[in-house]
């Protein structure tokens, strides 16, 4: 009798028993399905909102980052379907940072709900990638931090970019740990806490939802070893490594240094105080510094009244004609200058007082700049040291799309030296896209007016920086070079490195942050204005600008908090210890004697001290937030791939 032929197909069995791989036995799936309720997934998304907001300053309640994915995670795991999940990984993004960023809608509504809608995706391409890689049971621990850190990293360069609330900035007050990121930046110290969070959930889940039938305990008992062992090997390596950068003798004396900070409050509406009420006040704080051994003060952002540089300073008027002379008038009187019923000589009769001051119609005195300057000058003389002031200053346009950019603005510092030589000036390169700079003025100027008509026309446009200045301060301690990041563009890591790394070589001693947070304050019922957390927010950033390049960061900061932070990254001084909520003006004086009006750090000095050290993030940049972005793309290519030929049984 003839053998009977087989008539099963076998890619038809191999697809079945794909399908019932993926079931999970009744036995095993009670944990899931009584955590399965339709409101825990959700539920589970809110609490992982809440834990990683409360980890950032102000709570600085750090180690609920590590924790903090791991409820969003499990969320992303007990949705009914792949829609849901990715519903609910959206909407905490949308939570997270409405919640956040809610400073911002005391600039502009219209930034803040465009901000939050924007940043609110990359949780849900986050949410998409997780929630298939653990369908497919890929470790967390590997693939959080990796997905993690490239949308991290894609963050900081999309749209101008915005690298706030990283998962390192947590961390910030832990000097031993984030010492790597003078290796791998801020983005090595997120990798970490991703690695922590995801190892978490690969045990959470593992213990509550995968099949635990005797064929899969050995397989299930190497994963969770795996999950375990990974992250605290991390750990050991980091502490140590950083145990030995601490440790190392690398500091010299640097300058004695000035800071001061007032406490003027910015809305739409206009600054608390006039031009030359502001200037007069940080003349009346710097006074206080004669007589004391200081090498140089600074200033925080756009505390010179505008135009108080060089090249709007050296002007001569008589010389400027037709457009280039309105175009200049502009900057300085506003957009009546362009009107045709103002005759030239009478557009440069105004200019002139602006300039070299006088008496006006009315017969009121008008301080010139130029007079303003001399102040300024002729305090430096009398401290013995320059002043390093930020500052809106007017230049010539070097490439003119239309007659407003005959003559520019810019957001930039200005120093003002003893001697009277002209000063240098340097021009903030990385402005705040759709508030000092609304984008493709020069691509699309169409679309570039559409999206002007959307941001508040008191937010000037400014014109970018070409390149960073080095600000060469000779003193007879030693000669060191500083640079000066203008507020947000400090918080860009490359931004920073490209300042004090130059040439193939490290240039920069100390980087002199000069920040404005006068739009993040409020008026209490009692008229007190306090600060909103976006003050110790954006102090944080600074720790990692000090390790990733190993130079002392300074700052000086008009309502905020200023600082000395030392090339360790550990914050030595603050001008308020504690960071008040309220906005007090107050001085810092970082010359080596303690005072009792400001705390210092345990075991160091209120000396900024200058660091030798080269770092290898300063030589090769993210290298390795390009790396693992390159991983990630590897690792969502191959799941888009795989899910087009997933095999029949399977569900979303």
């Amino acid at each position: 009798m003839a053998k009977r032929r087989h008539s099963l197909n076998p890619a038809k069995v191999k697809r079945d028993a794909a399908g019932l791989k993926l079931r999970e036995p009744a036995e095993a799936d009670s944990p899931r399905r009584a955590l399965r309720g339709r409101l825990t997934a959700p539920l589970l998304a809110v609490l992982g909102v809440a834990l990683l907001s409360a980890a950032f300053a102000p709570l600085e309640i750090w180690p609920l980052a590590y924790v903090a994915l791991v409820p969003w995670l499990c969320s992303l795991v007990l949705a009914r379907t792949r829609r849901r999940a990715l519903l609910f990984g959206w909407l905490s993004g949308l939570l997270f940072w409405a919640g956040n960023l809610y400073w911002l809608t005391w600039v502009t509504m219209v930034g803040y709900s465009a901000a939050v809608l924007y940043l609110s995706v990359y949780w849900w391409a986050a949410a998409a990638i997780l929630r298939a890689a653990m369908r497919r049971r890929w470790p967390l621990w590997i693939v959080l931090p990796v997905v993690w850190v490239a949308l991290e990293y894609a963050r900081a360069y999309v749209i101008s970019g915005f690298p706030w609330f990283y998962l390192a900035h947590t961390q910030y007050a832990q000097t031993r740990l984030i010492q790597i990121s003078d290796v791998a930046g801020q983005y090595g110290v997120s990798f970490f806490v991703a690695m922590v969070n995801g190892a978490a959930a690969d045990i959470l889940i593992a213990v509550l939802m995968l099949r635990t039938v005797e064929a899969e305990r050995a397989k299930l008992r190497l994963r969770l070893v795996r999950a375990a062992a990974a992250p605290l090997l991390v750990a050991a390596g980091l502490l140590l490594y950083g145990t030995w950068q601490l440790g190392r003798d690398t500091k010299a004396e640097g300058p004695a240094i000035g800071i001061v900070q007032r406490a003027f409050p910015i809305s739409l509406t206009g600054r608390s105080a006039s031009a030359e009420e502001i200037v007069n006040s940080h003349l009346a704080a710097t006074a206080g510094f004669v007589g004391s051994p200081v090498d140089v003060v600074i200033w925080p952002e756009t505390m010179l009244p505008r135009g108080l540089n060089p090249a709007a300073l050296g002007v001569e008027t008589s010389k400027l004609t037709g457009e280039e002379l309105r175009s200049l008038a502009a900057k300085f009187l506003g957009p009546e200058a362009w009107e045709p019923k103002h005759s030239e000589q009478l557009v440069r009769s105004a200019l002139d007082l602006v300039i070299e001051g006088g008496r006006d119609r009315e017969g009121n005195e008008v301080v010139g700049l130029r007079d303003q300057a001399g102040r300024v000058t002729a305090l430096t003389k009398n401290l013995g040291c320059p002043i390093l002031s930020g500052g809106t200053t007017i230049e010539r346009g070097r490439d003119p799309v239309d007659r407003d950019d005959l003559w520019v603005v810019r957001n930039g510092a200005v120093w003002f030296d003893p001697t009277g030589k002209p000063a240098p000036t340097y021009a903030k390169m990385h402005l705040v896209p759709f508030s000092e700079s609304v984008p493709f003025r020069r691509s699309w100027l169409g679309f570039h007016r559409l999206l002007r008509w959307f941001v508040p026309a008191v937010m000037e446009q400014l014109d970018a920086g070409a390149e960073p200045t080095l600000f060469e301060l000779a003193r007879p301690g030693g000669t060191w070079s500083l640079v000066a990041p203008i507020c947000y563009e400090g918080t860009f890591a490359r931004v920073c490195r490209r300042m004090v790394y130059q040439d193939g070589a490290k240039k920069a001693d100390i980087i002199a942050n000069l920040s404005n947070d006068g739009w993040f304050v409020y008026q209490g019922s009692d008229g007190v204005h306090s600060g909103s957390t976006e003050h110790p927010l954006h102090l944080s950033h600074y720790c990692f600008r000090a390790i990733e390049n190993r130079v002392p960061v300074v700052r000086a900061v008009n309502t905020g908090i200023s600082a000395s932070i030392d090339s360790d990254g550990r914050i030595v001084a603050e001008v308020r210890h504690g960071r008040a909520r309220t906005a007090i003006p107050g001085t810092l004086l970082l010359d080596g004697a303690r005072r009792n009006d400001v705390e210092y750090l345990r075991g160091h000095g209120p000396k900024v001290l200058v660091d030798h050290r080269t770092s290898w993030y300063s030589s090769v940049g993210d290298v390795f937030a390009a790396a693992v972005s390159v991983a990630a793309a590897a690792l969502t290519g191959w799941l888009a791939w795989k899910r087009t030929k997933r095999p029949e049984g399977a569900t979303n």
